[in-house]
């Protein structure tokens, strides 16, 4: 039994995941309709509204778990994919969310049962006998009919029930990734990875696994067709073999997924293991020359049969834009009024512990190019202070006694929300370098100064923010390219959760 359920994780968690959001559906429109009737019977100044009762809603309630359902499957969120943060997932039960309040209501007019005056039943013999469109309508309804009195399906209610689904829904994806996350930590449902190549792109690869074994993702070693390096050790994994021995490895290591990180591999060596993997059932992923050039700052365009990579229009987004703006300045001044008692503590206690300013204030690399100074509680002794790299260690010497906890806590950053006030940088973005660390940026790592640098962002509430800024770019671009005020608010959602996780250094 454990080992059909090893075999078969993916598929039985997911079907698991239909039941729990059928139920969590089902359950939101039992809760909806209480509220409302709560919300009509407890208006001041108003007699006691009496609703239908509860069965009169049976149908409308399946109607719409159905429909949801039927949105979340059309959504992929029952397409097993691996992803770091789940964003994607959340943002895919927002739209599938939205669409069911859009179907339902629709088909709540078109399905309910239509009045039976004279008039009316005329209408409709004629129009069942002379338009194909409502004779299919009428006999739609002959089997699915719901209450002919449209009131009572309030607008109030629909809406109290879609935001208790989609909040429920995120919060319950939430749990489900987490449950799965720990299942895979502790081996249940991994698949066995290999990586093609040993170059550069093939470590980073590696190191991607390693960093996040909640993908369900275990890692086997490198293979690599020169048998030169077969048997060697790379970051502790060994060169199992090549392509030749490829059915011999799959068996030995029980090797599912195969993922190609060899840029300089010639195409027809590229095709030939392709296929290769094909004959042998093994599941592959090609990790494509130049892979940050395939962001969506870039559009793919056919001459026949060729596809042509094209630069696309940047977009203007002055909404967005606006809506940012507007976060930033809420979200900056209500942490600085609730914080400011805090703060001054916090001031006091660092000027008690050691000689020098209360704010450390250093240069840092923003929107553009643009200099500014990033302000911070200081956490160092002055005269180790500097333009050096980031303590990686709580026993840095450099760290005063105060400061560990500052930066353990993370309350070391409070000052920053005075530089979002300045417009200098805003909640959610790339965190900014400093200047010596900027002037060695290839041409892909400046594309991280085309966005306000963050307080938070994606690589700050990841496990991957334990190694340097600068080299985890992909988070920065993902970021970049995908820019949106419901991006935004997930981040400072699970940054304010991980508020809760002391870390060593930041």
């Amino acid at each position: 039994m454990k080992k059909w359920l090893r075999k078969h994780f993916d598929t039985c968690f997911i079907v698991a995941q239909v039941w729990v959001d059928g139920f969590v559906t089902l359950a939101c429109c039992f809760l909806g309709f209480w509220i409302f009737r709560e919300i009509l019977n407890s208006t001041p100044g108003n007699q006691p509204i009496h609703l239908p009762p509860l069965r009169q809603y049976s149908q409308l309630m399946v109607l719409i778990t159905g429909v949801t359902l039927c949105c979340f499957w059309g959504a992929g969120l029952y397409r097993w994919k691996k992803s770091i943060l789940n964003v994607e997932e959340y943002r895919a039960a927002f739209k599938a969310t939205l669409l069911s309040f859009l179907i339902t209501n629709t088909l709540v007019f078109l399905l309910r049962e239509p009045a039976k005056d004279s008039t009316d039943e005329l209408q409709t013999e004629y129009l069942a006998e002379h338009n194909p469109i409502y004779r299919a309508i009428d006999q739609v309804h002959q089997y699915i009919s719901l209450h002919p009195n449209v009131d009572f399906y309030s607008r109030v209610m629909f809406v109290i029930i879609f935001l208790l689904i989609f909040f429920a829904t995120f919060m319950q994806r939430a749990i489900s990734f987490l449950i799965s996350s720990s299942l895979h930590e502790r081996g249940l449902g991994n698949t066995n990875v290999a990586v093609f190549g040993t170059g550069p792109m093939a470590q980073r690869v590696q190191q991607k696994l390693r960093l996040f074994p909640t993908l369900g993702f275990n890692f086997v070693g490198f293979l690599d067709d020169d048998e030169r390096r077969h048997g060697e050790s790379i970051r502790g994994f060994r060169v199992l073999g090549g392509r030749q021995q490829l059915d011999e490895l799959r068996q030995r290591y029980g090797i599912r997924r195969l993922l190609i990180a060899k840029p300089d591999l010639p195409e027809d060596d590229l095709v030939e293991l392709c296929a290769r993997c094909d004959n042998y059932s093994i599941q592959y992923q090609v990790v494509p020359r130049l892979y940050h050039f395939f962001s969506k700052r870039f559009t793919v365009d056919n001459l026949d049969s060729i596809p042509l990579i094209t630069l696309a229009d940047k977009v203007n987004q002055p909404l967005y834009r606006l809506a940012k703006g507007i976060l930033d300045f809420m979200v900056a001044t209500f942490v600085l009024t609730v914080a400011f008692v805090p703060m001054v503590i916090i001031a006091f206690l660092i000027k008690q512990g050691s000689k020098g300013p209360v704010l450390f204030s250093q240069i840092r690399v923003g929107q553009g190019g643009r200099t500014f100074r990033i302000l911070k509680f200081r956490t160092m002794y002055v005269e180790m202070c500097g333009d050096d790299i980031t303590p990686q260690s709580k026993d840095d010497p450099r760290i005063t006694k105060i400061g560990r906890f500052l930066r353990a806590t993370s309350l070391d950053e409070l000052p920053q929300f005075i530089n979002v006030l300045r417009g200098e940088m805003s909640m959610v973005g790339p965190r900014p370098e400093m200047p010596f660390i900027v002037a060695k940026y290839t041409p892909t790592e400046n594309l991280r100064l085309d966005a306000k640098p963050g307080i938070t962002g994606l690589w700050q509430i990841s496990e991957a923010r334990k190694a340097p800024i600068h080299e985890n770019l992909d988070y920065d671009l993902y970021y970049i390219e995908n820019q949106s005020i419901f991006l935004d608010i997930v981040i400072l959602a699970m940054t304010f959760l991980s508020v809760f996780r002391v870390r060593g250094t930041s």
